[in-house]
């Protein structure tokens, strides 16, 4: 519900909200005219695609993966992962997302822990497992062995970093893309230090039909027989879902990030939400890479949310007041902080988005709050300020604990070598 309201901050918690009396001491952060929200929650993106943002269009996600980002993620050295990851970061900060949970690749996975623990953000973040061919491309990761011991290495390193704001997660790319081996050691360490499980769930038909032949079952059906269904589990996508899977997520409380700007732009279909969200199944927002949307923005992601499904399901199918749940409650749920994230409430996480629309400033509007927040275009939109763990990371539009302009500098940088060393290796397979 929205009312005219000062928040008050003390150490990393929300500690009273209402008409309050500053005090000498206090730092002041000017909210007039602005939404105050809790900050966005995205479940599913790749910080080590940022740099790839209009490299491969106009492909289904098969082609996209097997000709140009597998190849190009092959590709990045520490350095450019780097400067990939903090212009990931950078971007989602900018526009209000205080919390994501990003796969990343095979290797150099620290760089986006190292990203998230400079700027300030929350984060879940893990390498993708890979030791498997996946079916349909020519692309392996790694070895079993070694996918084991720098998933075990990063879980040491860096799970509960920054008093807790950094998690690592385990990522199988995909159910098929991880042997048995693999996925059994994988869930039980999961299990055993509640760690999130993050992977991709039919995001194509075509590539779901053909993953089903090669592991002689649906990818929703491989996971519950590896234990890995459950409320920590965040499953990106599920585009090509039968009811009776619907039910299963439901029944087992496993997380679904909706995605669809990826999934209309590769062509993969839409996500049937209404129906997960009506049998109780938990449906999160993701933008998914910069590579596959061009936008790591979660309101555009929200729009498009409340959006596409009403053609289908019509008009109230989807309000913006739970479109806004999807990017904030749900979310936070769906990473483990559902009961210190996700809402602005006494006592919470002061994770928090100041927002400017134009009609912030008018009392009568307040009831449509979710209304101007999800449906306003970004030239309505400006994010003013945002908090992460009660520290200001974003200070009217800029970054604190970084610049913009240089991140993005370093990432164009980094950038033209990568596709340079793809065209030369190109041209030596064709000669």
């Amino acid at each position: 519900m929205a009312r005219r309201a000062d928040v008050a901050v003390e150490g990393n918690v929300i500690a009273a909200i209402g008409k309050i009396r500053a005090t000498g001491g206090d730092q002041e952060v000017d909210a007039t005219g602005c939404w105050v929200i809790p900050g966005l929650v995205q479940t599913h993106v790749h910080l080590c695609q940022t740099l790839f943002r209009g490299v491969a269009e106009d492909l289904d996600v098969m082609q996209w993966l097997d000709r140009h980002i597998w190849p190009l993620e092959q590709l990045l050295d520490r350095e450019s992962a780097a400067a990939s990851a903090r212009w990931g970061v950078a971007q989602l900060l900018l526009s209000g997302t205080t919390t994501f949970n990003s796969m990343e690749t095979a290797r150099h996975t620290d760089v986006a822990f190292e990203a998230a623990a400079d700027l300030g953000a929350r984060a879940v973040v893990g390498k993708a497992l890979m030791d498997r061919q996946e079916p349909g491309t020519e692309l392996w990761g790694e070895s079993t062995g070694e996918a084991w011991a720098d998933l075990e290495r990063l879980v040491e390193r860096w799970h509960g970093r920054e008093g807790g704001r950094l998690q690592a997660s385990v990522a199988p790319r995909a159910p098929s893309a991880a042997s048995t081996v693999l996925m059994h050691e994988a869930v039980d360490l999961a299990r055993r230090r509640q760690l999130v499980i993050h992977t991709h769930v039919n995001e194509n038909r075509s590539q779901a039909a053909l993953v089903a032949g090669v592991n002689d079952g649906r990818d929703v059906q491989v996971l519950k027989a590896f234990d890995a269904l459950g409320p920590r589990s965040v499953l990106a996508h599920c585009v090509w879902l039968s009811d009776e899977e619907l039910r299963l997520l439901a029944t087992t409380r496993t997380n679904v990030a909706h995605c669809p700007s990826a999934n209309l732009k590769l062509g993969s279909g839409i996500a049937r939400v209404p129906e997960m969200l009506a049998v109780g199944v938990n449906v999160t927002i993701g933008t998914d890479g910069a590579a596959c949307n061009n936008s790591l923005d979660a309101f555009d992601e929200l729009r498009m949310a409340a959006l596409v499904h009403r053609p289908r399901c019509g008009a109230a199918a989807m309000p913006a007041y739970r479109i806004l749940e999807l990017g904030t409650r749900q979310g936070a749920q769906a990473l483990g902080w559902g009961d210190v994230l996700g809402e602005l409430a006494v006592g919470r996480l002061a994770d928090i988005a100041v927002v400017a629309t134009p009609e912030a400033g008018v009392p009568s509007e307040a009831v449509r709050a979710a209304t101007h927040l999800v449906f306003a275009n970004s030239l309505n939109r400006r994010v003013e300020h945002v908090l992460v763990d009660g520290r200001l990371v974003v200070h009217h539009g800029e970054l604190v604990h970084g610049s913009k302009s240089r991140i993005e500098a370093d990432a164009f940088a980094a950038r033209k070598p990568v596709l340079t060393r793809m065209r030369i290796e190109r041209n030596g397979r064709c000669s």
